[in-house]
Parts: C-alpha cells; structure tokens; sequence
C-alpha cells in the first residue's frame, strides 16, 4: 500500500476520533436532555450540545471524504470524480421519488435528524450512499479479485443490503433519522437495496482493470459506522 499523504492521514484520524466519540455518547446514551443537569460550565454545554446535534451528519461527511480520498487513490481524479457524482445524484433522484411515491422502498418519509433537507431529503443520504456502495465494492474487489462484472455486482449489492439491514433498526427506532408506514421496514426495502447499488456497480462503476493494492479504510469505514448502530440499537434495548 502507498504510503497516505497529509489530507488522507488528518481526516482518516478525525473520522476515528469522531467515532471514538460517537461511540461513547451513543454507549451512555448521552442526549442534549442529559447535558442540561450536567456540573459544567454553559459554554462547555452549549458545545456538547452543538457536537450533538451535529454529530452525525459530521460523521457521514469525514466517512464520504475518507471513501472519496480513498477512491481517487485506486481510480484516476477524473473517474473518482465521475463515480461519486453518478452516485450522489441518482440516490438523490432514487430517494427523492422514493419518498414522493413509495417506490421502490416502501411508504417512508425522512425527518431533519440528519441534517438539514433538500426538498424531501436529507443532504446526508446520498453522501451516505456513496460512502457504503464505494466502500462494498472496494471490498469485494480486494478479497474477490478478477471477476465477472455480474458477481461483482451482485457481491457489491449484498454487502450494501446487509449493511441497511444493520442500520435499518438504529435509524428508524433509535434516531427516527426517517419514518417507515406503520412503522415497519418492508421486505422491499433490502430487495431495492440489493438491486439498485448492483446496478450503480454493474452499469457505472469504473473498470475492473484498474487494480489497486489493498487498503484498510473500506472495512474500516464500514466497520466503525455499523459498530456504532449495533451498539446504539443495545444500548437504547436496556
């Protein structure tokens, strides 16, 4: 692996130091209630109270520019950032007919938890998108190297549907990041995952030519996030 230059290094250490500490407020399920009775001074409130609000769209965005480093590294500049564009602006369109419609992932609408909305969407969700289908096929390219552009695809689509079906729980019960109809997660929900980021890898991803060395940051990204919603999801059980 080369050797990481400054950006890489500072933000990949700010995207851990942030986790540490979403980490541990998730664990003590620290809320901006509970600092209110806290033996502090106001500025040392009001600033916990800041990093708490903004915490997790913080959060997605030191993970999009980790995974966006990370993919104009494997990929000429240009084609890095063509892909992230492709990706950003059909999960933007696929979200925002989702939420209109219902198609394809089922009756939902999403709150301002996330960060602040663009029309019906959070502009978190498609840097989100682009952070858990770059990083899957970084993953599945590394450890199931040369071939077919179908398995690829499909390897991808599990990995980024295994991925929602951890989150689903945390983002929906715990943060109401967004609302499902009768609140339940409908079974199409994960079969639209699967296709629809199968399809973003099989039809736009860059070529399968381009081989790269392997690097941590793709398990690493994915990892840490879906550590903090599994450990988000028990302590909010208990």
């Amino acid at each position: 692996m080369r050797t990481w230059n400054r950006p890489e290094k500072s933000l990949f250490i700010a995207f851990l130091i942030w986790s540490a500490a979403g980490l541990i407020f998730t664990l003590l399920r620290i809320s901006p209630d509970t600092i209110t009775h806290w033996p502090v001074p106001g500025w040392l409130r009001h600033f916990v109270d800041l990093c708490l609000r903004t915490g997790d769209p913080i959060l997605i965005i030191l993970a999009f520019s980790n995974t966006h480093l990370l993919a104009a590294r494997q990929w000429p500049a240009s084609l890095a950032r063509r892909w992230g564009l492709i990706v950003l602006i059909s999960s933007f369109g696929i979200e925002t007919l989702g939420a209109y419609t219902g198609f394809p992932f089922g009756s939902y609408y999403y709150t301002d938890r996330f960060g602040p909305l663009l029309g019906l969407v959070p502009f978190t969700i498609p840097l989100a998108w682009h952070v858990v289908v770059t990083n899957s096929l970084f993953i599945v390219r590394a450890f199931v190297s040369h071939k077919s552009r179908l398995i690829e695809a499909a390897g991808t689509g599990l990995l980024c549907t295994i991925y929602d079906f951890i989150l689903e729980p945390f983002a929906t019960t715990v943060k109401s990041y967004w609302i499902w109809a009768n609140d339940t997660i409908p079974l199409q929900n994960y079969a639209a995952w699967f296709i629809l980021s199968g399809l973003l890898v099989g039809l736009f991803a860059p070529a399968t030519s381009l081989r790269f060395p392997r690097d941590p940051r793709p398990i690493f990204i994915l990892a840490i996030t879906l550590l903090i919603f599994a450990v988000g999801r028990w302590a909010y059980a208990h």
